[in-house]
């Protein structure tokens, strides 16, 4: 996915949080916004966390091997 999509869709999604936010406030108060919006940066927190586990180191080709894109190549 190109940085410029995951942007976008970042601030869609921060959009649309912020204004379930202020719907919380404005139906049930201070109280449930701080609630609200202390769990949307949890869930954030997490979910940064899993994808920076889940990232494949810089020059890896894939997962199921141990070489690199770096290595010398061999032909016989």
């Amino acid at each position: 996915m190109s940085a410029r999509l995951q942007v976008l869709f970042l601030a869609a999604l921060g959009g649309v949080l912020a204004v379930l936010g202020l719907l919380a406030w404005g139906i049930a108060g201070p109280v449930a916004a701080w609630a609200y919006s202390v769990g949307v940066v949890a869930l954030l927190v997490v979910g940064a966390w899993r994808a920076r586990l889940a990232a494949v180191p810089a020059g890896r080709t894939c997962t199921c091997c141990t070489s690199t894109v770096h290595d010398p190549v061999q032909v016989r």
